[in-house]
């Protein structure tokens, strides 16, 4: 089975079916509490943080917590779209 997977991007989304649009928000909301574990705990999730300085923490930081933003803008894109067809999300 072959998929385009540009269907799956965000300037995509009117190509997708509802139901592949709620998929992906239950899937970016996982990611969500996951980064938001690793901040809470981010020895358990990344071996070498005791040997990183406090610049190297800072922005594995910073970075997990950028991309807990843009999963946060890919959300609300597919809820947007959902309303746009009248869908509940």
């Amino acid at each position: 089975m072959n998929f385009d997977l540009q269907l799956f991007g965000e300037d995509a989304l009117e190509y997708q079916t509802p139901n592949q649009l709620r998929k992906g928000i239950r899937s970016l909301k996982k990611k969500i509490n996951l980064h938001l574990a690793k901040i809470e705990n981010p020895d358990k999730f990344c071996k070498e943080w005791a040997s990183y300085d406090e610049g190297q923490r800072e922005g594995l930081l910073w970075h997990w917590q950028h991309e807990i933003g843009n999963f946060e803008k890919s959300i609300q894109y597919r809820i947007d779209e959902l309303a746009k067809r009248g869908e509940q999300p």
